[in-house]
């Protein structure tokens, strides 16, 4: 056989480059399972809206941002913006983002356990079943890299009551799991090989709406408790299925317990605002996620479909959120401290700290200070300020001669209980140390 030529083969080989550059740089199809949750807000002007102008959206959940911010990296398929635009329970959309409000994860199994003869039922919502399966069945063979199910709050809502007072769990806890698992399955035996992500239910008590009526703290811990069990067992069905979680109920979790709620140092607020700011938590309704929290689980969703699909789509970054998605100053709190004082890097006392390690430290911007001290003469001891920590990443460092300058091992630094570090003596004996601070990205 006649070899090709040195010619013929650079041809070769930069056209594959070209291809395989093309197929790299192609957007990760993804097809959704979901609720309001997942449904864009454009159609959700219920709650999505500012009464101001009840028409139009200013709230965007995480579909939504995906789409304007990582739109080279993730796709839910083409948009109608017309409602009724698909000839199912869809309002409309994004062609591949099957969010259904008020759907629970028995109504989804009702859709994908739907016939034919369900389209001559007088029930609007029974009729469209059927529809809405064909559709979902042929994106998930032909348009799909990845599904994500993301289902499980209005389970908890339709019974929340149940949740939080009842003697003995709700069946619903077991109950919900036990569809996904049904969810999961037709997936599967839709498309053997589409990898699956599954996410784990948002505990509604966390939001303003719910947590209002339900406030007594005792009650609250058992239906933390019973939420995080159903959770659990939703967690243990998808590994063990070979599936990937999506844990969204950390970010509720962190509703509860972190005080004050905050990006990088900028404070959200729990109050629902009839203009669903860029500053509120949640939306005018005090029960959807308003745009800073649907970042935060666009970002929860990012990590699981790069684990699922070994892809590297990046993370919204809380400065990204802060400014790019919300429109704020990602510096605002910084600016708040300084007041006049200057540039993160100025030192305008002279005494050595940059103004943002003064920050960290808690220190003044305009009057000399000498914050660092050793503890019986060995231990370093940093008082470090909680707005400060919020807002700025330290890093301790040490050299034996005040050059090249290394960070301090992190076995050798303990953050105490009053919010100091104690930085412990190295092996190597007289040592200088300095503290680095940079915003956290």
């Amino acid at each position: 056989m006649k070899s090709m030529s040195p010619d013929f083969r650079g041809i070769l080989l930069a056209s594959f480059l070209v291809a395989a550059s093309h197929a790299a740089a192609v957007p990760l199809r993804v097809v959704v399972i979901g609720d309001s949750l997942t449904e864009e807000y454009a159609f959700e002007v219920p709650f999505s809206a500012p009464d101001s102008n009840p028409a139009v959206a200013n709230a965007r959940n995480w579909p939504e941002l995906l789409s304007a911010h990582r739109p080279a990296d993730v796709t839910f398929g083409s948009y109608n913006s017309a409602y009724f635009s698909y000839p199912d329970l869809r309002n409309g959309g994004y062609k591949t983002n099957y969010g259904v409000p008020s759907f629970t994860t028995g109504d989804w199994v009702a859709v994908i356990q739907s016939s034919f003869l369900d389209t001559f039922s007088s029930d609007p919502v029974v009729a469209l079943r059927y529809p809405t399966r064909l559709a979902l069945v042929r994106h998930l063979q032909e348009e799909a890299d990845v599904a994500v199910i993301f289902l499980g709050g209005n389970d908890l809502k339709r019974n929340y009551t149940g949740v939080f007072h009842d003697t003995n769990p709700p069946a619903l806890l077991a109950q919900a799991t036990a569809n996904l698992t049904i969810i999961h399955d037709f997936v599967r035996a839709t498309a053997p090989a589409l990898p699956i992500v599954i996410a784990t239910s948002p505990d509604i008590g966390a939001t303003p709406e719910v947590a209002s009526k339900y406030n007594d703290p005792a009650r609250l811990v058992i239906a933390r408790q019973r939420v995080a069990a159903m959770n659990a067992a939703t967690e243990a069905m998808a590994t063990g299925r070979g599936a990937t979680v999506a844990r969204v109920h950390l970010l509720t979790d962190q509703v509860f317990d972190e005080h004050p709620f905050h990006l990088n140092g900028t404070v959200f607020s729990m109050v629902p605002d009839p203009a669903n700011p860029p500053h509120a938590a949640f939306c005018k309704d005090g029960f959807h996620p308003n745009t800073s929290a649907q970042a935060l689980i666009a970002d929860i969703l990012i990590d699981a479909i790069n684990r699922a699909t070994a892809r590297a789509i990046p993370r919204l970054t809380n400065r990204e959120i802060l400014g790019t998605v919300l429109g704020l100053n990602p510096d605002q709190p910084y600016l708040d401290w300084s007041g006049a004082a200057g540039g993160m890097n100025d030192d305008p006392d002279h005494d050595g700290l940059p103004n943002l390690t003064e920050f960290l430290l808690g220190t003044a911007p305009d009057h000399p200070s000498a914050p660092f001290s050793f503890n019986s003469g060995t231990i370093l001891t940093i008082p470090l300020s909680p707005a400060g920590m919020r807002f700025a990443t330290p890093v301790v460092e040490e050299s034996p001669a005040l050059a090249n300058w290394q960070p301090v091992p992190a076995s050798r630094v303990q953050l105490q209980p009053n919010g100091t570090w104690h930085v412990s003596p190295g092996p190597s004996g007289r040592q200088f140390y300095r503290l680095a601070a940079t915003p956290r990205p």
